[in-house]
């Protein structure tokens, strides 16, 4: 896939669960990278590109869990070409939870940088 992210992402490991926004039902889902505007999110039942998605997971440290609003830009259905999953676009995030994740990338990068 080529590069058209406006943000650099960061490779984690956090569970949550998304939804379709045309359906209340939540699927199970890892979030293997996340940035500012997006994240890519592994699942064995990743959305069509375009679908309106909502993404829940809880951020290590923090109690309440982080809601984003995205639309999937790719996925992956194929094993033998990568991970299974989609690369979601962040559409609409509350101001508390975008500055959750920036504190929490923050750590990631000092982290990162100087060993802590």
């Amino acid at each position: 896939m080529p590069e058209n992210r406006g943000h650099k992402r960061y490779n984690i490991r956090i569970y949550g669960v998304f939804s379709k926004d045309i359906d209340l039902e939540q699927t199970d889902m890892m979030l293997a990278n996340l940035g500012i505007g997006g994240a890519f999110i592994k699942t064995d039942k990743p959305a069509v590109p375009g679908t309106s998605v909502t993404l829940r997971f809880y951020l290590p440290g923090r109690d309440i869990p982080v809601s984003v609003s995205g639309e999937v830009a790719w996925w992956q259905t194929d094993p033998a070409k990568g991970s299974v999953g989609m690369g979601v676009k962040f559409t609409a995030v509350q101001e508390a939870d975008l500055e959750a994740i920036k504190k929490y990338i923050e750590g990631l990068v000092a982290a990162d940088l100087f060993g802590e």
